[in-house]
């Protein structure tokens, strides 16, 4: 059995693993299904005591102080986007089974110096590629989501999350039995800051606040050949300046805005009829909340602009505004303090992504802790982290988690 890091990470991407190299391994698929079937075998191999609960989240729980129902928690994800790595998310999770594993083997060690327990966990759905939305499993855990509402999210072939769960033998039927008292979570940054900054370890202080608009465009179906151009209604012509319109105000604000429109479905989607119906999920990222707001709202002015010269109509079928966040400022005290006590070099900084942390952040006080990027590319297979930086951070992981389970 695979004992190292870089061992487990390779094992792992062959989970769903691309001839690019990348890895694709969507919720509940089979795919995830192995390699959640591989880490319980892992988890069992190193006496973590295996718990599926009802939205699929995996616990492996080591007991430190067994008279303690405390538990600080370490983990991440192991599903993909379609074109994802191999590092995002399982690295936070690989790398927390090993951490788990070289904590309780220090508490053996020194009896008596834990006061609380220790539990791996894989978040189900952190990517949102096949259910929306994303960060499903953290945001049940946290409350902020139902879990009817979560088990009743549909895939593009109308699969729902629960029966999905159920295929692949992973609705369980058994929450946490400890109380959690922090959440540690370990991750590639994908991005460039502590590249340029030439930094060991990144301390997650927050996120950027983000709105997420999906639009559907109504136009009218007709012939591409003979329906004389201005009688055509064409709904993706409107989608197409509408996304144009999007990038526009974002440059106009010059404010470092971060913004996408990379999703669109398209009916009849036929080469020879005119575009009756086109959706486009769109997305604008700011550090200031106020700012990506009002982008949005500009944003959507324009479409209404640009919709009504066309004949086209629209309608908001999502606009989900996620307000900036902190994390827990003493978990940052402490991350960076072992850092330093590792002879590490750390700087603080805001994620933009998203991650379970921000999720969990709304039930419990939770850390981030990243490592760096090459060249800040991820949800790529080429996304990449040298084997010396995975190294740190398993490390850091580990003089944290030490330091949460033996604090008074």
């Amino acid at each position: 059995m695979p004992q190292t890091l870089h061992d487990l990470l390779a094992a792992f991407a062959r989970y769903g693993g691309a001839e690019n190299g990348g890895v694709r391994r969507l919720a509940a698929t089979s795919e995830d299904k192995a390699a959640r079937d591989r880490l319980r075998r892992e988890m069992t191999a190193r006496d973590l005591t295996p718990t599926i609960d009802p939205i699929g989240n995996m616990f492996g729980v080591a007991r430190l102080a067994p008279a303690s129902r405390e538990a600080v928690l370490v983990g991440s994800h192991l599903d993909s986007q379609i074109t994802g790595g191999r590092f995002d998310g399982a690295y936070g999770v690989l790398a927390g089974l090993l951490a788990v594993e070289a904590v309780r083997d220090r508490a053996a060690a020194r009896p008596g110096a834990a006061r609380r327990n220790l539990a791996l966990v894989n978040w189900t759905n952190e990517e949102g590629a096949r259910f929306q939305p994303s960060l499903t499993g953290s945001s049940v855990f946290a409350g902020t989501l139902a879990l009817e509402n979560a088990w009743s999210l549909t895939d593009r072939d109308g699969a729902t999350l629960a029966d999905a769960l159920t295929a692949i033998g992973y609705r369980g039927d058994a929450w946490l039995a400890l109380a959690p008292t922090r959440y540690v979570e370990l991750h590639i940054e994908q991005g460039v800051r502590l590249e340029e900054a030439g930094a060991d370890i990144g301390v997650g202080s927050g996120a950027w606040a983000a709105r997420k608009v999906s639009i559907i465009f109504s136009g009218e179906a007709s012939h591409t050949g003979p329906t004389p151009m201005p009688r055509r209604r064409d709904a993706l012509r409107a989608a197409a300046r509408a996304i144009e319109a999007l990038y526009e105000e974002v440059e106009r604000e010059l404010s470092g805005a971060h913004a996408s429109a990379a999703r669109i479905e398209v009916a009849p989607n036929s080469p020879n009829v005119v575009p009756e119906k086109a959706q486009v999920w769109f997305e604008i990222r700011h550090e200031d909340e106020a700012i990506a707001q009002t982008v949005g709202d500009r944003f959507l002015r324009r479409v209404a602009a640009v919709c009504a010269p066309l004949g086209v109509t629209f309608d908001i079928a999502v606009d989900e505004r996620r307000s900036s966040a902190s994390l827990d400022q003493a978990g940052v005290d402490l991350v960076r303090s072992a850092t330093a006590a590792l002879g590490l070099s750390a700087i603080t900084l805001k994620t933009i992504a998203g991650h379970d942390a921000l999720a969990a952040q709304k039930r419990l006080p939770a850390s981030l802790i990243f490592v760096p990027s090459r060249g800040g590319l991820s949800h790529n297979p080429l996304e990449f982290t040298d084997q010396a930086a995975l190294d740190k951070g398993l490390s850091v992981l580990i003089e944290t988690l030490w330091r949460m389970a033996t604090a008074p």
